[in-house]
């Protein structure tokens, strides 16, 4: 008769049916006992949905102003005004939660009338050229400078989520940690099983 083999040292699923693992040392079983872990919870997968309403074709509407010598200026100024600015949306649901949308539109209507005022002006004052240069260039270097704090207040709050996401991971595996859960000890990177 074949006396059965004892297993080698290691961890192994508890004989009395617990839910767990238990430590035999090569010879029997010893009281050090593993609960099993909790199943990690799935994370949140990031779904990002980008939707693009395309406007009025300015570069046609020039072309065919041009080639009808100023003819059709009008119609050019009521597709900007009537015909459905250019709109974009941004959402991202799952970690992000982040939801942009712009819309063109009154941009678009008031550049042409900014642009027919500043032609208006301009043909009875010529020398309103230099002002209307320099508040030009006034304009840009606000609009760069407000460009600018937005994408470092931007970069500050992507460095804050990544400095937060940390941190929670790391409160997560000290409190694995300390209840002694093996996740705890190497984190989401859990070392290969041991080929006994």
């Amino acid at each position: 008769m074949t006396r059965p083999s004892t297993p080698a040292p290691g961890w192994y699923p508890d004989p009395s049916g617990q839910p767990g693992q238990r430590y035999h040392d090569g010879r029997r079983w010893t009281t050090h006992f593993v609960p099993t872990p909790p199943a990690a919870p799935v994370p949140a997968q990031a779904i990002a949905v980008a939707v693009s309403a395309g406007g009025t074709s300015h570069a046609l509407h020039l072309v065919l102003t041009l080639l009808t010598c100023g003819l059709w200026l009008p119609i050019w100024i009521l597709a900007a005004i009537f015909g459905g600015g250019s709109s974009s949306a941004v959402a991202v649901a799952g970690n992000g939660g982040l939801v942009r949308t712009t819309n063109r539109r009154p941009l678009a209507v008031g550049a042409v009338f900014v642009g027919l005022f500043v032609l208006g002006t301009v043909s009875q004052h010529p020398w309103l050229i230099g002002v209307f240069i320099v508040i030009g260039l006034l304009a840009g270097l606000v609009a760069w400078a407000v460009k600018a704090a937005q994408q470092r207040e931007e970069q500050l709050r992507q460095e804050q989520f990544q400095w937060d996401m940390s941190a929670d991971r790391a409160d997560c595996e000290d409190r694995l940690y300390q209840q002694g859960d093996p996740r705890g000890m190497h984190g989401r990177y859990m070392p290969p099983p041991d080929p006994l």
